[in-house]
């Protein structure tokens, strides 16, 4: 029996992770399509237990606020009533094979993102300006007018939905007011399955084939005159 539970402390292969550490506590009971035999050499062998479809379909993300690179990304959903482990997955594009990555715990009838790396077809870039002035009948309020804009060009040939983010600040005190003045979403308002920092919105373009968009938006942060931000009111 202590020779057999040595098993337990070799190395996992590639991107596997144990159930426990992945998962936390998980009860699920997985049949065999077939009975196996493995071999009792002291390795991991790999064994097909059964196959599960799953849904795919690939969506590009941005953070040009961070970083002006779009980022490949593949969308499961698992529509059954099977339980999907994290582990490797490996990933091809007609036919030929693009790299193994990490895929998480995909419960029945769940949703994840798996990151594949940059897009170097799919260009964006950020500008912003930032105009301080006042407003109120004694000009005691301070107004910060950011306008954000961003333009997305498509150098593929096909289509693709490009989600970008962006965040607005967030404030716990009463008089000082955000006024948003875009046409973005807040996270959570369409199904998104991700868990998201406070102020983050999200815009979703569709490029056609060698298109381009262009996104405006921005915020107004209303403060009164004897108060300023910490740090200064002027943002980058």
């Amino acid at each position: 029996r202590r020779r057999a539970e040595t098993v337990a402390a070799l190395p996992l292969p590639g991107h596997a992770v144990r159930p426990r550490e992945s998962a936390g506590s998980f009860d699920h009971r997985f049949d065999a399509a077939a009975p196996a035999d493995i071999p009792s050499d002291g390795t991991w062998h790999t064994v097909t237990v059964g196959e599960i479809p799953v849904g795919l379909r690939t969506e590009y993300l941005c953070v040009p606020s961070v970083e002006q690179t779009v980022y490949t990304t593949l969308m499961l959903s698992n529509a059954t009533g099977q339980a999907l482990l994290a582990g490797p997955v490996e990933v091809t594009v007609d036919e030929e094979f693009l790299l193994t990555a990490s895929l998480p715990t995909l419960a029945p009838g769940c949703e994840c993102r798996v990151g594949l790396g940059p897009a170097e077809a799919i260009g964006v870039t950020r500008r912003t300006n930032l105009h301080e002035s006042t407003a109120g009948l004694r000009n005691n309020t301070t107004v910060l007018d950011h306008r954000v804009h961003v333009e997305l060009a498509n150098r593929l040939t096909v289509p693709v939905l490009v989600e970008v983010r962006e965040r607005v600040p967030v404030t716990s005190e009463s008089d000082i007011r955000i006024e948003e003045q875009a046409d973005w979403t807040a996270p959570g308002n369409d199904g998104e399955p991700e868990r998201h920092t406070p102020g983050t919105r999200l815009w979703r373009a569709e490029l056609p084939a060698g298109g381009t968009a262009a996104l405006d938006g921005g915020y107004e942060i209303r403060i009164p005159a004897g108060k300023a931000l910490t740090g200064g009111n002027r943002r980058s």
